[in-house]
């Protein structure tokens, strides 16, 4: 018999007995996918009709001026977030699966088998916004179809695979055949383990009882797979099926989540930007510098602000305003926090990701953001109104500014691992490099929240004077070091950020 007829990883395991995880194809994916993408654009739409029906009293999006704020939050954002976070959330609630996933009966477990991490997740949906882009889509999908495992860009920053759920098809299949009781023990063991998984604070006897399921089908399967009668195949195919299943549930790490999550803050965030403390600087360096290049430059050719500003921004300069005059007058701060922060998180996003480039692409975004800050602040420099975008700037500016250098920070810590991998290969290192930088994402996601907060109802309001917008900025910079440092969740300043647990 020929068992390894599709492309498979052969998993050691404790008892003796390799689990066999059979990996999902290019077609698999693809319908999965296409699925996927239908229930998710659907769902979207049906939100964003009923909320249009019952907030505005219409099916034609159609709103008073007053109704815009009201639009937006209730109707426009919780739209655009089943959409954009549609994989993210469902993937770590699911075990792996989305609903296109469990129809087409595949799912994401790592190369052990097991069910990944949150964060490997988190990962590989990060990364969809690198397979997104077009030149990318393309190396995406020459990654699918021809490499051996069929894995996308962020199944190997996350170190994960596709596989193919053999057992519920198999069971399926038995039903069709009028076979429900030819292996109706391994079914009921695998719905054992099914359900230990989907309970939290089970009884000990039902995970001795899992336990003892996973040495018996590790005492089967070995024999069946020795064995030379032909009929042991449709045998050996349930036993593969079911003792993968097993092997995942009685391997998988217990999930303490509270545990996990302080961790993160207090251990692994200070340590994963230790280890890229030499590209953050490097990348604060390159921002400092090209702020200055970009004040140069228009000081000394000042024609050339039209490479970074429009028209109308340069004549609101010229006759003696800043754009940002009257601000609230036109946009509710509700709506201008959310439009900020969705700005500043995307941007953040995209400099890490770009980083995917050997570190060019970060380095691009980096340089240009410096470049027309600096010319910026020459142009309304030369206008008298440098002091007033400073009053702007300075309460966001000092965190998000630091935010953005930090996430390029990270993603040219992605591009010198593509490079110089050193003693690990080249995905193991794109891979524990995607990993460190993710953890550091996630805190400067939640400093960007605060970010637009304060951009949207602090920095417009001219009420608000200088010291006060200093203070705020210096204060809030000064707990976004004592986040990243871990001292806000209780890591000793005596600590060594080198010796912090790397899990």
């Amino acid at each position: 018999m020929d068992l390894s007829a599709p492309p498979f990883i052969a998993v050691p395991s404790a008892t003796g007995v390799d689990a066999r995880v059979v990996l999902a194809g290019p077609g698999a994916r693809s319908i999965a996918f296409v699925i996927d993408f239908l229930i998710r654009t659907g769902l979207a739409l049906v939100y964003l009709l009923l909320a249009s029906l019952f907030l505005l009293g219409n099916l034609s999006f159609s709103y008073k001026p007053d109704d815009e704020t009201l639009w937006v939050l209730a109707g426009w954002l919780p739209a655009s977030l089943i959409y954009f976070l549609y994989h993210l959330v469902l993937e770590p609630v699911m075990g792996g699966r989305t609903p296109g996933k469990r129809m087409i009966g595949v799912r994401v477990v790592t190369p052990e088998g097991l069910t990944p991490a949150v964060g490997s997740l988190i990962i590989r949906n990060v990364m969809r916004m690198i397979d997104s882009l077009p030149t990318f889509y393309v190396v995406g999908l020459l990654f699918v179809m021809f490499g051996k495992r069929h894995v996308r860009l962020g199944d190997l920053a996350a170190g994960t695979v596709l596989a193919i759920e053999r057992a519920p098809f198999l069971e399926k299949l038995d039903l069709e055949r009028g076979e429900p009781a030819k292996h109706s023990a391994w079914h009921a063991a695998h719905e054992r383990a099914r359900h230990l998984s989907q309970r939290h604070g089970s009884e000990v006897a039902d995970a001795l009882t899992v336990v003892d399921d996973y040495r018996a089908a590790a005492r089967e399967l070995g024999a069946a797979r020795l064995s030379r009668d032909p009929g042991a195949e449709r045998i050996a195919e349930h036993l593969e099926a079911v003792y993968s299943d097993l092997h995942d549930v009685v391997q998988r790490p217990a999930n303490r989540a509270g545990e996990e999550l302080l961790g993160l803050m207090r251990d692994r965030i200070p340590a994963a930007l230790h280890a890229m403390r030499v590209h953050i600087f490097a990348v604060t360096l390159l921002f400092i510098v090209s702020c200055v290049a970009g004040f140069w430059l228009i000081y000394a050719y000042p024609d050339l602000i039209a490479m970074f500003a429009g028209p109308q921004l340069i004549g609101t300069v010229e006759r003696g305003e800043l754009w940002t005059d009257g601000l609230l007058n036109v946009i509710p701060s509700a709506l201008l926090s959310v439009d900020i922060l969705t700005n500043n998180i995307v941007v953040s996003f995209f400099v890490f990701c770009l980083g995917i480039l050997f570190g060019i692409g970060t380095f691009y975004m980096i340089g240009l953001n410096g470049v027309q800050l600096g010319a910026m602040f020459a142009f309304t420099a030369q206008h008298d109104l440098a002091g007033r975008l400073f009053d702007f700037v300075i309460a966001h500016g000092c965190v998000e500014l630091s935010c953005i250098c930090i996430a390029g920070g990270a993603g040219a810590y992605i591009g010198e691992a593509l490079i110089r991998p050193g003693k690990h290969t080249r995905a193991e290192a794109f891979r524990y490099a995607a990993r460190d930088g993710i953890r550091v994402l996630a805190a400067v996601t939640l400093l960007l929240f605060i970010c637009g907060f304060i951009e949207g109802y602090i920095s417009p309001d001219p009420e608000v004077p200088r010291w006060a917008r200093v203070t705020i900025g210096v204060g809030y910079w000064l707990f976004m070091i004592s986040l990243l440092r871990g001292y806000v969740f209780g890591r000793s300043r005596r600590s060594n950020p080198a010796t912090l647990p790397q899990l």
